[in-house]
């Protein structure tokens, strides 16, 4: 009785602290935004950048983000990294869900004048996946909504929900390889989830493991002391990336890589 108790009370305060989130104030001093090399003379004749908002992978880090900001700065993308881990005084993330995170992220760099925010995209990866994909309950009905969602191996227990709705566009990554996606069928979940929401896509990568898209290989455990794998695929990252830059060249009239 007094687990089940307690157990209720860990839920319940979870909840609330997704719930009740952070303002812009806070979010502010943990926010890494990256703006192209040109940024300068493109502002000064009011042209602005269209951005991806980064959610961290629950290892509290964001490697990732920055690889993919990296790239996507070539194609005059800018990026806005949110530290999800630093802004609750954490340095990992395991069972805390951050979902609520983008909302004040973007109310924080709303005066930014080299972002537009008529074209954005929201990226996540592992439970940064699904914080990105879960991201859409928390945004304000005065907030724009995303064009793009990229979700990279998410899911939890089973599950892969998306709460963006049309004309946000889901597109979920998955390595074949990938033991997180076995565990409890998460995989599968996500798999399934063209076949529930409009305007989801899946998108299964041969032979890529965890974490495909990073620069770290290795064995991590969780979960009662499994042991999962993520290692780098190069060729997944790419398939992964000309699927990304389709879709944004496309809905925001991008060019060649500067």
């Amino acid at each position: 009785m007094l687990k089940k108790l307690l157990t209720a009370v860990l839920c319940l305060q979870i909840s609330h602290s997704v719930m009740a989130g952070f303002s812009a104030q806070q979010m502010e001093g943990h926010l890494t935004t990256l703006i192209p090399q040109n940024a300068s003379a493109t502002a000064a004749d009011g042209a602005k950048y269209p951005v991806v908002f980064f959610l961290q992978g629950s290892n509290g880090t964001n490697t990732q983000a920055r690889l993919w900001a990296e790239w996507y700065a070539q194609y005059g993308i800018a990026s806005v990294m949110i530290d999800s881990a630093g802004v609750r005084g954490m340095k990992r993330l395991f069972g805390i869900d951050y979902e609520a995170d983008l909302a004040p992220a973007l109310e924080a760099v709303q005066g930014n004048p080299h972002l537009d925010f008529s074209r954005y995209a929201v990226m996540g990866f592992s439970r940064g996946g699904t914080a990105a994909l879960d991201s859409g309950t928390f945004l304000l009905s005065t907030q724009p909504k995303p064009d793009f969602v990229f979700a990279l191996y998410p899911g939890d227990s089973g599950q892969c929900r998306n709460k963006h709705k049309d004309p946000t566009k889901v597109f979920v990554f998955y390595g074949a390889l990938d033991d997180w996606g076995d565990y409890m069928g998460t995989r599968n979940a996500c798999s399934r989830m063209p076949g529930i929401y409009g305007n989801a896509s899946f998108h299964l990568l041969k032979d890529a493991h965890h974490g495909y898209d990073g620069t770290w290989a290795g064995k991590w455990q969780c979960c009662g002391n499994r042991t999962f794998t993520s290692e780098p695929n190069p060729e997944a990252l790419q398939t992964t990336r000309d699927l990304v830059l389709k879709e944004v060249q496309k809905k925001w009239g991008l060019g060649a890589p500067q």
